[in-house]
């Protein structure tokens, strides 16, 4: 399929609730800059997470802190965290005016830049499953060079991180389920609020 490298996502597009923009977001391409090259790759899941009613979300969890400041910033920002010692999360942030929240980026498939990611991943093993090499996204912040000096990059008008149009993804082919190890949340535990591309 042929991609057009210039059609990036507008600021517009983060301009509304996590859940509205978190099946939209499937099928994007995510195009990162490394010091060896351009990885893309298309995303296939994601989760919404949506501010202060949200007690999955760190917003709602911790309110406005230094470090989740950037949630109630400007939309199309990333917002990433760590989980564990260089295991990252890498979110973009979405909300309405005045409002805050993000998306969590936690799968996609390669389109660009395989080798690249097998080497940031250290695997050697060509036979990869694609639905597989990044399912997950500690995996995926890995295999894409992602860290915490990427916090706050501009997603939209930056030229590290950015999204571009992809392909578009039918509301059918599109599963909803509760999100991933939220199991400290309780309002919010069960809101279908994860998306899945059904193939993927």
């Amino acid at each position: 399929m042929k991609i057009n490298f210039y059609k990036r996502l507008k600021r517009k597009f983060f301009y509304n609730h996590p859940k509205i923009v978190a099946p939209k977001l499937l099928g994007k391409y995510l195009v990162v800059k490394t010091y060896k090259g351009k990885i893309i790759v298309k995303i296939t899941e994601t989760e919404a997470y949506g501010g202060t009613e949200d007690d999955a979300c760190h917003v709602g969890r911790f309110g406005k802190t230094k470090r989740t400041e950037t949630l109630f910033g400007e939309v199309g920002k990333a917002y990433i965290y760590s989980v564990h010692i260089n295991t990252y999360c890498l979110n973009v942030v979405c909300h309405k005016k005045s409002d805050a929240g993000g998306i969590l980026i936690r799968a996609a498939e390669p389109v660009k830049g395989t080798d690249l990611i097998l080497e940031n991943l250290n695997s050697k093993n060509k036979k990869y499953d694609i639905k597989k090499l990044l399912n997950g996204p500690g995996k995926l912040c890995k295999a894409l060079k992602i860290n915490k000096d990427l916090n706050g990059e501009d997603m939209v008008e930056g030229n590290k991180i950015y999204f571009l149009e992809g392909e578009k993804i039918k509301k059918k082919d599109i599963i909803k389920t509760p999100r991933i190890n939220i199991d400290y949340a309780k309002k919010s535990k069960n809101w279908l609020w994860r998306f899945v591309v059904r193939s993927s």
